[in-house]
């Protein structure tokens, strides 16, 4: 409400007319796109579940491969940040990474096409197919309707990657882990346990602390050269290494891969 007024100068948002949907900007190619990215976004990280390998861990890139992937460019920062990685790229070229088998539903299209349902399956397993706009394939000049066909994405040895509805596109993550990115994991790790830890002490979002660590020793290295961050993330104004059992602070245990990391917070007046 005081925005409102503030912007507006008006009397109360609660006064306001609701705005007229017919008024507002017509943008089909920026809703198809918008639209894209989420279905980018999930595929990816639909990806990472099926993998085992965690949000919070970077990875280095992922590819948007297939006929409408260019579009998607503009919003690369944008999908990187949501799915944790360091560069999104796009490419037309999906043989690159995978191949699409269209498995044809004989006894669905059976009873529509006839006699030229041999032909089509035929001309399916001969790769004589192409997917269309609306989401369907079209087999030798012959239009399937969904329900009829099925779409199998069959990657290359050694690609992860997950087909986008409609199969127009397809997303590829590169999973190979440098000691860069292992570092890096390991301090949003810390950071998600200290930020769990400030809550439970009932700390206010602006207060200070000191923080003491205790990690296992694979990951002191780690969290050393990310220091900065976890410091500028968690408001440490001290960041060390102990056994974090501090008796005037507050202890936190949380458990990240199997690994057992422990935290002591003490509020800096």
């Amino acid at each position: 409400e005081e925005i409102h007024r503030g912007l507006t100068g008006e009397e109360s948002v609660l006064l306001c007319d609701w705005p007229d949907a017919a008024a507002l900007p017509d943008d089909p190619a920026l809703v198809r796109a918008m639209d894209d990215a989420r279905d980018v976004c999930s595929a990816a990280l639909a990806l990472r579940a099926a993998k085992n390998v965690r949000v919070r861990q970077p990875l280095a890139k992922l590819t948007v491969a297939g006929p409408r992937a260019a579009a998607l460019a503009p919003y690369a920062e944008l999908i990187a940040d949501e799915v944790n990685v360091k560069r999104v790229e796009t490419t037309a070229d999906v043989e690159a990474f995978a191949t699409l088998r269209l498995k044809v539903n004989a006894r669905a299209v059976g009873p529509r096409l006839g006699g030229e349902t041999k032909r089509v399956i035929a001309a399916s397993k001969q790769g004589d197919w192409r997917t269309t706009a609306d989401d369907r394939v079209e087999v030798a000049g012959t239009a399937l309707e969904p329900g009829e066909f099925e779409l199998l994405l069959e990657p290359k040895d050694g690609v992860a990657c997950e087909a986008l509805p409609g199969h127009g596109a397809i997303v590829v993550l590169d999973l190979a882990l440098t000691d860069a990115l292992v570092d890096e994991g390991r301090a949003r790790d810390l950071v998600r346990v200290v930020q769990q830890a400030r809550k439970e002490a009932g700390l206010h979002v602006a207060d200070r602390i000191r923080l003491e660590v205790a990690v296992p020793d694979a990951w002191r290295a780690s969290i050393d050269a990310f220091a900065g961050y976890v410091k500028e993330q968690t408001l440490a104004v001290e960041l060390a290494h102990g056994d974090a059992r501090a008796p005037s602070g507050f202890v936190h245990e949380g458990a990240v891969s199997g690994e057992q990391l422990r935290v002591a917070i003490e509020r800096v007046a």
